[in-house]
């Protein structure tokens, strides 16, 4: 039989036996320390082999034989996120020095599987080439992007997307949550944003760049939410895979949507429509001669940062069209009084 390593991303070393392990052969699940990294690590080893054989979890013991092993070894030499997995003709053992490592072991395992095992099935194959790999990432930040304010994604979305990009062993999930098209979080201080400022009229059957606005009283259809208490379900999921989630809240522009719910943080204090489609150029934006704003965005900020862990909270910045700053008259004192530019 003709047994490849074809992983994504492809490992830093790579080993190939010249036999192979038949996984019905395994019947237990070690875990070295017995600590929580290691057996949760563990559980996901279980779930993915379940339909071939139900494997059980149990402590370390020298007596086993067709075994897996899970190992959390803080004094291995192996980098952060490192590690080393070695599949023998009667014995899988993954080690690293931290739980991302383990996690990422478990990734590459997963590739070297039948695909069928995803799908939760009994596959044909349940041969793995005998090899040994070592790993570790070349990139400290290895993430991807989702605007969930132009298309509103579900959670169960949000996770699978999780899933997919944890299975490429990235550790970065940047959840854009705000934009022109849709307020997506739930801030306690301002229920409007997601009254008001989550929902715009559905013109999903026109191209993105033309769809055309709002007819007078057309009730808004299009969009959602997330609770707090799901923002707090999705961070959990994430962190169990390795993955820190970084919130982006722009400002000062791409925030039109706001003035739907709170039209006085603007220069002009007009209550404007949830924009559908494309909006540009970006004129609508916070006053920023207006002290109701920053409380506004420390407030929403405070809410937050107490959501996500994140050492990052990413604000946007671009594209703000300063048209309306030129006009406005609070915003002139402020570059006078501020000697801005």
């Amino acid at each position: 039989m003709n047994l490849e390593i074809n992983t994504i991303p492809q490992p830093q070393s790579v080993i190939i036996g010249k036999g192979s392990l038949d996984l019905r052969t395994i019947n237990k699940i070690i875990i070295k320390t017995e600590s929580k990294q290691e057996f949760a690590v563990a559980q996901f080893f279980q779930k993915l082999l379940k339909p071939i054989n139900h494997i059980g979890i149990d402590r370390f013991s020298n007596h086993h034989k067709n075994h897996l092993l899970v190992s959390l070894n803080k004094d291995s030499k192996l980098p952060d996120e490192g590690y080393r997995l070695e599949i023998k003709e009667q014995s899988i053992s993954l080690e690293a020095s931290t739980f991302g490592g383990l996690f990422y072991g478990f990734q590459t395992f997963r590739q070297l599987c039948d695909s069928k095992l995803e799908s939760g099935s009994l596959p044909k194959n349940t041969i793995v080439p005998e090899c040994t790999i070592e790993d570790f990432p070349e990139f400290k930040y290895r993430g991807m992007h989702l605007d969930v304010s132009r298309h509103f994604f579900d959670i169960k979305f949000i996770k699978t997307y999780i899933d997919m990009i944890a299975l490429h062993k990235m550790n970065v999930f940047h959840w854009h949550l705000t934009d022109d098209n849709g307020w997506r979080i739930e801030i306690k201080r301002y229920p409007l944003l997601t009254e008001k400022s989550a929902w715009r009229i559905d013109r999903t059957n026109e191209p993105w760049k033309s769809q055309s606005p709002p007819k007078e009283n057309e009730k808004p259809t299009y969009g959602g939410y997330y609770t707090q208490d799901e923002i707090r379900e999705v961070v959990e999921y994430a962190a169990e895979r390795n993955i820190s989630i970084i919130p982006e809240i722009e400002m000062p522009g791409h925030t039109s949507e706001v003035f739907a719910a709170y039209p006085e943080l603007s220069c002009k204090g007009e209550r404007l429509p949830v924009n559908p489609g494309s909006y540009w150029p970006n004129v609508d934006i916070f006053c920023a001669g207006n002290d109701e704003v920053f409380v506004f965005l420390e407030n929403v900020l405070e809410e937050v940062s107490d959501l996500f862990p994140s050492p990052y909270l990413h604000i946007g910045g671009d594209e703000a069209d300063k048209l309306n700053w030129k006009k406005c008259a609070k915003c002139q004192s402020r570059i006078n009084s501020e000697k801005l530019n």
